[in-house]
């Protein structure tokens, strides 16, 4: 099979890491593959230079160019959203409402639409109107969470298809917990303001003002020094930029907490890693959550943008250390049922369903 993903860039995020995922794995199944990057516009972490340097005819980059995954396959930079170089396929793949609305003006030649839809992105787009128009067109969709299936339906009256995104379980596990005193507590930086960053460390303030022993273990790839974070925290902790594959793995696993505060996430891969490195959860309601984080089960859950029940739920978890192991348990075991191979043999039967019916 003929398979096209076209991806808004190839920076360090848990959407284009799970299409790369998916890609390579095809890839790897015998099919042919093609990643198309449709868009010069954005920024590009490592590739500035590059696409500075590009003309009126696309390049390819060298599977390498992807310095954070371990990707198979040339990447296909196309000079300004020229249709004329995407080539002939089966299935063409939009990952993102930008590459969505290119899809839309492609000819049949390039392969059946599918749209996979891994956040509600009018919450935080500028061009609010134009990713809800992607919305409405007539596309297989796709989604990553029953909350954005929802959306789906109730808003825009399509019938999206789940997959919910899988951790790499080859990467991140922990076979032994060690449990520390104090207790380490991880979230992650993001300069997003619907991360819920300064949430996180406002929840962190209330837990240290009641000299609670704690430690905060933060890590994040948009500020490289630490310093304006520790000052704007008030306190210095443990800081880790940009770290990928193993790094990442061994600082989920040697915490205790994983801390979510965003306001909204269309799954959340950092959280479901974490779990599967024994981390115990303690989350916001973030929507796409809610596949994952069973309030009191999996994980502690409260209201976006609610400091004081995002420390209570911290503090309640510092202070029972059975109820610390028991969300470990139950939420490393659920994790564990989301599976690679069983999405990939999911998403070519929607592929080989949809071909099948245009015959």
């Amino acid at each position: 099979m003929r398979i096209t993903f076209l991806l808004p860039h190839v920076r360090l995020s848990g959407g284009v890491k799970a299409m790369l995922e998916y890609a390579n794995r095809l890839y790897a199944q015998g099919h042919e593959v093609h990643i198309i990057l449709p868009a010069q516009e954005h920024k590009w972490h490592r590739l500035d230079k590059t696409l500075q340097s590009l003309g009126k005819k696309p390049t390819l980059l060298n599977p390498e160019a992807v310095d954070w995954f371990d990707n198979l396959i040339p990447i296909q930079v196309l000079p300004r959203n020229h249709a004329a170089f995407i080539p002939e396929a089966d299935i063409l793949i939009a990952t993102a409402w930008q590459t969505a609305e290119f899809a839309a003006s492609l000819p049949a030649l390039t392969g059946e639409n599918f749209y996979f839809i891994q956040h509600y992105e009018s919450l935080w787009t500028r061009d609010k109107e134009k990713a809800e128009h992607t919305y409405r067109l007539p596309f297989q969709q796709i989604v990553i969470s029953t909350w954005l299936q929802e959306i789906m339906r109730e808003k825009y009256r399509q019938e999206a298809k789940v997959l919910v995104t899988p951790v790499d379980r080859n990467l991140f596990f922990c076979e032994k917990k060690k449990w520390n005193s104090p207790p380490r507590v991880c979230l992650m930086h993001h300069d997003y303001d619907w991360k819920g960053y300064p949430d996180g460390i406002a929840a962190m303030q209330k837990i240290k003002s009641k000299n609670k022993s704690v430690n905060l273990v933060v890590f994040g790839e948009k500020m490289e020094d630490p310093k304006p974070l520790f000052e704007a925290a008030g306190f210095e902790f443990e800081y880790h930029y940009r770290p990928t594959g193993e790094r990442l793995r061994d600082i989920y696993s040697s915490c205790d907490i994983y801390l979510c505060p965003s306001w909204h996430e269309g799954l959340g891969m950092p959280a479901m890693e974490a779990m599967a490195c024994r981390c115990a959860l303690v989350t916001t309601d973030t929507g796409g959550s809610r596949d994952y984080a069973l309030d009191q089960l999996t994980a502690l859950v409260s209201s976006p943008k609610n400091v004081d029940r995002l420390a209570d739920n911290l503090t309640a978890l510092l202070g029972d250390e059975n109820l610390l192991k028991q969300l470990s348990h139950n939420g490393h075991r659920l994790i564990q049922t989301f599976d690679w191979d069983e999405n990939c043999q999911e998403l070519l039967g929607w592929f080989e369903h949809r071909l099948d019916s245009k015959q």
